[in-house]
């Protein structure tokens, strides 16, 4: 069964999905079917097939987001093309138990050093062993007649097919092995070199030739007097057909050459690389003559397929990098607790150690943990503060959502004494509600993410009055509203005019040159300072509408989302949830079909 590579969703929305291709590293958008197979051809020369992965699966494990406000899903596992907020890296995953011990370390280096050492007696051991000679086991002789004058002669029938191999006459190898007694001997026989047949062709440009010597009983992993393998050679030369076949047939990624080196360093960007491939095709580094080489590298394709080739030895891009995981469960949450710092300014949460800052000693501080490759989210109560390195969460943005989610979910928040003007603030700006309100924004599509939105609806129309008052009550507004006008009528006249200006060449070119006037006066105005004031105004239209575009998207995404979403997480506290947000959380599963657990870490 033939394995493809696979490629990684980066993106997705309703429509389309993003994947970075495993062959051109380019970015290839894809229309998004969740009932058709994921098998797709991909957009460059290659036309090559790749399995594009969702970060979800039939077990209803995911490993996405919803970023409601660029309107699509991202996937969490791949860092391609993301803003701060996907740039997390607090430490969660490093090891919690180090110990600093050396004999570790040691002991590595000893096992280290005892495989490289068994490799080299391997190469040696193979060197020692006594291989048919292709140039001196040779008894088979045919009469060569050139021609042009030149007397017949007798020669080894095997030096023919010899340099039909390496010049990639696959027909004529062909023949040769279905005639000659000595077919065993040219494909596992050695040359002087140790080099076998495979191994030379291997270099070449000739996918077919390593197929049809395979098939005819050739060593895949055989090693030359160096350690050498076929694999070796053909990433050396770039030969990215060449390794496919020799992996399908079971080529050993794993084995070193004399040099300690594996077939993926031979396919890497490396100067001893590029010295080698000019001084083996008739380059000469130490002599000024500009002889001419005995073969021309098209470097550019080279260079592109010894990236694939590194891709397909070392796994790059050519799995998935997708990882499922679920957020700490009951028992395992009693290894986590908050304590203050020493100088009680800070919580410090143990377990994955992380500290978080706060304003006052009485504040409550809590982690949303969603398993897998999910950032941890840090909150803290209250609402007037902003988001800080630890804590992700903006108290005012998160306290404003737990409100329309409380009235979603049926809850009335209660009123307290510290509301300041607004009843239930003090209750929804609780750390733990605030994570609850994130999670639902990343993984819950809610009734005004399928709506258009009015406050963005007021808004473009507002820079929209402003920019048609500035059009025609300035003086520069007026001025640049008649030039585009007149701009545009010209554009309609000269392109949009049908047959009208057949043959008259005249007025063509008088129009075309009251355009050009018009653009360059056009151009000038707008330079101006003056006219800063209605570029901004233009600026802000298109980004409103920009965001009006993508909610747009979003709406979408809303009326078909994926087959899967995320539904557990658990929200670490620094303190005993209160008996309101306990609520909160009972109501808000039963109504977003979620299980969100409140653990307190003490």
């Amino acid at each position: 069964m033939k394995v493809f590579p696979e490629a990684d969703v980066i993106w997705w929305n309703a429509n389309s999905y993003y994947i970075q291709c495993p062959f051109c590293e380019s970015v290839h958008c894809h229309g998004v079917n969740w009932k058709a197979n994921k098998l797709r051809y991909s957009h460059c020369e290659r036309m090559e097939s790749y399995l594009c992965c969702f970060p979800l699966n039939d077990r209803g494990e995911v490993a996405y987001e919803i970023d409601k406000r660029r309107g699509r899903y991202i996937n969490i596992c791949i860092a391609h093309d993301r803003n701060a907020e996907y740039e997390y890296g607090n430490g969660d995953d490093a090891d919690t138990d180090d110990t600093g011990d050396e004999d570790d370390e040691d002991d590595e280096d000893v096992n280290r050093l005892a495989i490289e050492l068994a490799q080299k007696a391997t190469i040696a051991a193979q060197r020692e062993k006594t291989y048919a000679s292709i140039h001196e086991d040779s008894t088979e002789l045919v009469i060569v007649n050139p021609g042009h004058g030149i007397a017949p002669f007798e020669q080894k029938r095997i030096l023919l097919p010899i340099s039909d191999c390496v010049n990639g006459d696959t027909r004529a190898v062909q023949r040769y092995l279905e005639t000659s007694p000595e077919a065993t001997l040219f494909v596992r026989g050695r040359h002087f070199d140790g080099k076998t047949s495979l191994i030379s062709a291997a270099a070449e440009q000739n996918s077919e030739m390593i197929s049809l010597l395979i098939k005819h009983g050739a060593e895949v992993n055989a090693v030359d007097n160096y350690g050498r393998s076929a694999l070796m050679e053909a990433a050396l030369f770039g030969r990215v057909d060449n390794v496919k076949v020799l992996l399908e047939h079971n080529a050993d990624r794993y084995t070193k050459d004399c040099e300690n080196r594996l077939a993926i360093d031979f396919a890497r960007e490396h100067h001893r690389n590029r010295r080698e491939r000019y001084e083996r095709v008739g380059g000469d580094l130490t002599s000024p003559s500009n002889r001419r080489l005995g073969y021309v590298e098209d470097t550019f394709k080279r260079d592109i397929d010894r990236q694939e080739i590194v891709r397909l030895l070392s796994g790059e891009n050519r799995e998935s990098k997708i990882v499922f995981g679920s957020p700490p469960t009951l028992s395992l949450s009693k290894s986590y607790s908050f304590t203050p710092s020493p100088m009680r300014d800070s919580l410090v949460l143990h377990g994955p150690i992380e500290e978080y800052p706060i304003t006052r000693v009485l504040k409550t501080v809590a982690r949303l943990e969603r398993g897998g490759k999910f950032p941890s989210i840090g909150a803290m109560s209250g609402w007037s503060h902003g988001s800080m390195q630890s804590l992700r969460i903006d108290g005012q943005q998160w306290t404003d959502d737990v409100f329309y989610i409380s009235k979603l979910a049926g809850h009335i928040l209660p009123s307290h004494a510290h509301d300041r003007g607004k009843d239930g603030r003090y209750s929804a700006c609780h750390a733990e509600k605030q994570l609850i309100a994130y999670f639902i924004d990343r993984h819950v599509f809610l009734p005004r993410d399928g709506l258009p939105d009015p406050k963005l609806e007021e808004q473009i129309e507002r820079v929209e009055e402003s920019h048609e008052r500035f059009l025609s009550f300035t003086e520069i507004g007026r001025q640049v509203k008649s030039l585009r006008e007149r701009k545009d009528a010209l554009d309609h006249e000269l392109f949009d005019g049908d047959e009208k200006l057949i043959g008259k060449h005249d007025k063509i070119k008088a129009l075309e040159v009251e355009l050009k006037s018009v653009e360059s006066t056009l151009n000038g105005l707008i330079a101006t300072t003056r006219a800063r004031p209605l570029l901004k105004l233009e600026a802000r239209l298109e980004i409103l509408h920009q965001r009006r575009a993508k909610h747009a998207d979003l709406v979408k995404m809303a009326y078909a989302p994926p087959p899967a979403s995320l539904t557990e997480a658990v929200i670490l506290i620094s303190s005993p949830p209160c008996q309101d947000c306990i609520m909160f959380k009972d109501k808000v599963n039963k109504r977003f079909d979620l299980s969100i657990q409140l653990l307190a870490a003490l």
